[in-house]
């Protein structure tokens, strides 16, 4: 199961139980913040806060629901889990809607991307919100304003032009 899990999410895996308790049990590349884009931002869920988990993005205050959490990068698996065999599991039918739930309304796709890019623009907000989810036209945006910032303004119609003018 070990080699399976690291086909899956190319390379050595890194659990990752914080979202769904112990019961359900993601798994990441464990290299994957230098390896593997962006995928899934983690949102705060409230079982979070009651547990006391530290903001990701601060490491000062306890998170709150709804807050970025962290960003899942690459491939993601998710399990069961027995904590009382130490053995993963298939998930049951709740479970897998449960997971699949989380990762189209609260952590819709492109989440990872759209929360990677407003931290490195720094428009990264400091008020969680209740509402999840990227549209399309937020994303394709987001992106838009990446480029012209790492192209400096730079357009097919006007070109870059060097500290000589030419």
């Amino acid at each position: 199961a070990l080699h399976d899990l690291q086909q899956l999410v190319g390379g050595y895996i890194e659990p990752f139980d914080v979202i769904f308790g112990e019961n359900i049990c993601l798994y990441v590349n464990e290299e994957g913040l230098g390896n593997c884009p962006p995928n899934r931002a983690v949102y705060a869920t409230k079982n979070m806060v009651e547990e006391g988990y530290l903001s990701q993005m601060d490491y000062t205050s306890v998170v709150q629901e709804g807050e970025l959490y962290t960003i899942l990068r690459g491939d993601i698996v998710a399990v069961g889990f027995d904590p009382e065999t130490g053995m993963d599991r298939d998930l049951t039918d709740a479970e897998i809607a449960q997971v699949g739930d989380y990762f189209t309304k609260v952590s819709a796709p492109g989440s990872g991307l759209a929360e990677a890019l407003a931290i490195q623009q720094g428009r990264h907000r400091e008020e969680p919100v209740q509402e999840h989810g990227v549209s399309l036209k937020d994303e394709a945006d987001a992106s838009r304003d990446a480029s012209d910032a790492l192209g400096g303004g730079q357009t097919p119609d006007k070109p870059q032009r060097g500290m000589d003018g030419r």
